[in-house]
Formats: structure tokens, sequence, C-alpha cells
């Protein structure tokens, strides 16, 4: 359910796109320095958004420094840190442990249940610095497991309840005292609905075909694919457009080029890809 929120390269100035790699590559550190190479496995475009648009946000004191990957060997690569991104690597790292135990529950993945027990010591630190944000996203994590199990298809409902998570996750106070976190709870709130319905229309076709759960399978088979196609995408749309609203009132001056891209073009990447990729398959 990761990795929708993510920049359109082609639209992006070079600049602008080395910058959103540094936030990548940071949020990348910040978890191979608290969890070493397991850490950085669950590193996602998502969290890297976060940590973007909370540091436009809340200007923290930022350092750039430069280090070796192991992925990109070929000289040293540049990145930010700061205790914003320390924070989304953290939010990041609780999110991944429990979305392990869930695909256990569920599919008995035997691969996340090893990869949870991995990190289940630093998700436990984590959890005594923020336990009541560790308690609100396991909680509609697990309401959200439940809901699928018992196979409701109220798209309200569950795409809401993973709007909790992550409002939970975007609603951050600033260390100097500065707080928009209500404002980053409803932003949060509009982007994981726009995640989890994204999400059940990429997969929807596979869902079927595994006889998996998905809320959207009853539409996909009563309506034609243009319709299908055009329903889930209005829905998105009258989502990214409460979630830009929110954006634009928000006072943030830096990174303004990487979090419009993000939010008004990046997001709709996966969206076009499939939706274009089913067209020319027709063809």
């Amino acid at each position: 359910m990761f990795g929708y929120v993510t920049v359109n390269k082609p639209e992006m100035k070079v600049k602008d796109y080395e910058r959103y790699r540094m936030y990548y590559c940071g949020v990348c550190h910040a978890l191979r320095n608290t969890d070493g190479a397991m850490g950085q496995m669950s590193l996602t475009y998502d969290s890297t958004f976060a940590a973007v648009l909370l540091t436009a946000l809340y200007e923290p004191d930022t350092q750039m420094k430069e280090a070796a990957c192991m992925v990109h060997p070929v000289g040293k690569k540049k990145y930010l840190e700061n205790e914003v991104i320390q924070y989304i690597a953290d939010m990041n790292l609780i999110l991944t442990y429990y979305k392990c135990l869930d695909d256990w529950a569920d599919d008995r993945k035997f691969t996340r249940l090893c990869y949870s027990s991995f990190i289940r010591k630093r998700v436990r630190k984590i959890g005594q610095v923020y336990p009541e944000k560790l308690a609100k996203i396991r909680e509609s994590l697990r309401t959200l497991s439940a809901c699928e199990r018992k196979h409701v298809t109220n798209l309200d409902l569950l795409a809401g309840t993973f709007g909790d998570i992550m409002a939970e996750i975007l609603a951050y106070k600033s260390t100097r005292g500065i707080d928009w976190s209500e404002e980053l709870r409803r932003l949060g709130y509009q982007l994981g609905k726009f995640i989890y319905i994204l999400d059940a229309y990429d997969d929807v076709q596979e869902d079927i075909e595994k006889n998996r759960f998905n809320p959207l399978k009853e539409l996909y088979h009563e309506l034609s694919k243009e319709q299908f196609d055009s329903y889930v995408k209005e829905i998105l749309m009258m989502i990214a457009t409460d979630m830009a609203k929110i954006y634009e009132c928000l006072p943030i001056v830096e990174e303004t080029a990487i979090l419009r891209n993000i939010i008004y073009s990046g997001i709709w990447v996966r969206f076009m890809t499939k939706h274009n990729d089913a067209e020319n398959g027709k063809q």
C-alpha cells in the first residue's frame, strides 16, 4: 500500500529532482543509522513526501551531508539530516511493522513475519517516544484489517480509516513551539484516502484473479472499463482537490516546486500508467 506519493520526474527541473533525492536519501540514512540495512528496506516514496512537506513547513535546522551508498556505489551521495526526517523515518518503520504483521495474519507471508521480528525492538523504542501515535496507528490498522476480513465494501469507511493513519503521521508539532498539526492532520487524512483508493484500483485485477479482498471488485464487474476508470478518477480528483486546497493554505516558501509537482502531478503517475497500459492492451 506504499509508493504512490512520488514525483513526476519528467515535469521536474534537474535541480529540484536532485533536491528531492537528498530528502529520499536523508530518510534512508535515518533508517540506516537507527536500524541498519533492515531499516533501509522499509523506505518508501510516501515517507519522502512527508519529510519534504514537514521540513518546508517547520524549517528545522538542517544539515547537508555526503556518504557512500550501497545501491549507488559510484561516488558519495548528498543527503539531508534534521529532526523531521528522523521523525518520518520512525513513523515509516512503525507503519511497516504493523503492515508486516497484518500480511502475516492475512496471507501467512513468512518473510513479512521475519522482517517484523528484525525491527520489533526499534518499534518498541519509538513507541516509548510517541506512545499515543503508535496506539492510534495500531488501532486504525486493526480496524482496517478487521473490515477487510469481513469483506466490508464501504469505500468511505475503509479509505477513511487509512486516512486516519496518515493523519496521525503528518500531525507533527515542531520542537520550537510552532504547531500546524491540525492542518497537517486534515491533509494527511485526504492523502491516506487517496493512497487507499488508488491502491485498490491498482490491484483490482490481480485481486480478482487471486480471489483476494478488494472493495472495488463489485464495481469492476458491474461497469465497463471506461466507466470504472472514470468513476475511480472522479473520486480521486475530489480528494486531490481537497488535499491541494489544504496544502495551499500552509505558509510554505521552500521546496514548493517539489511539493506542487507531487500534489498536482506525481500522485497521478501510477493511475495514469495503469490506465494507459490498459488502453494500450486493448489496442
